[in-house]
């Protein structure tokens, strides 16, 4: 089986992904990981980057924290870093879902929809998380400033688009054990016999 799992940042994705991992032996494959990997120094893609954003190119390395602050800014310079890294994420993803032998294969990417990833799912679920808590997360996680949390909330689909979306919901805004408790409950009732 195989489970897509979207949601904005901060929404509390990389502690699901934990518990089906640990507690269900899930193959997780994160597409920011994967997105990492196929921008390494001298792959296509990093010479793609170097071309588009040489201001970001620090020796052979991408200073991403540059790059994000340059396309969270600038939806057309985000819109043109999404064409370069987007068709080889992909393809990697495909590649790893199809490869796996695992019982439940779970595929994370907070842009998941639209990739044609989508399809490869039995399942789509939203882990949802209020935007106070979201925002509050980025803060204390990830040290961003509120208008930095705030703006890149706005850049990512609306919590609308990915419940039409979606099979299920995980509501994420309260206690991990609550969290638990309705992974739990959703792997049930799933047909794969969890």
């Amino acid at each position: 089986m195989v489970i897509g799992v979207i949601g904005g940042v901060g929404s509390g994705k990389s502690t699901v992904l934990d518990y089906l991992e640990k507690n269900y032996l899930a193959c997780v494959i994160k597409a920011d990981d994967v997105a990492k990997q196929i921008m390494e120094y001298k792959t296509e893609v990093f010479c793609k980057i170097a071309d588009c954003f040489p201001e970001v190119i620090c020796g052979q390395k991408i200073d991403a924290e540059k790059l994000a602050q340059i396309v969270f800014s600038d939806s057309s310079k985000r819109e043109l870093l999404n064409s370069i890294t987007h068709p080889g994420t992909i393809k990697a993803i495909n590649q790893r879902i199809a490869g796996s032998k695992a019982e439940l294969t779970v595929v994370e990417a907070a842009l998941l929809l639209g990739t044609g990833i989508e399809h490869q799912c039995d399942e789509l679920w939203y882990i949802y998380c209020n935007e106070a808590t979201r925002i509050r997360r980025l803060m204390e996680n990830r040290n961003y400033s509120m208008e930095k949390a705030k703006n890149i909330i706005k850049s990512q689909p609306s919590d609308e688009d990915y419940r039409k979306a979606c099979t299920n919901m995980i509501d994420n805004s309260g206690s991990i054990e609550d969290m638990k408790e309705q992974i739990d409950r959703l792997l049930c009732i799933l047909p794969c016999g969890f």
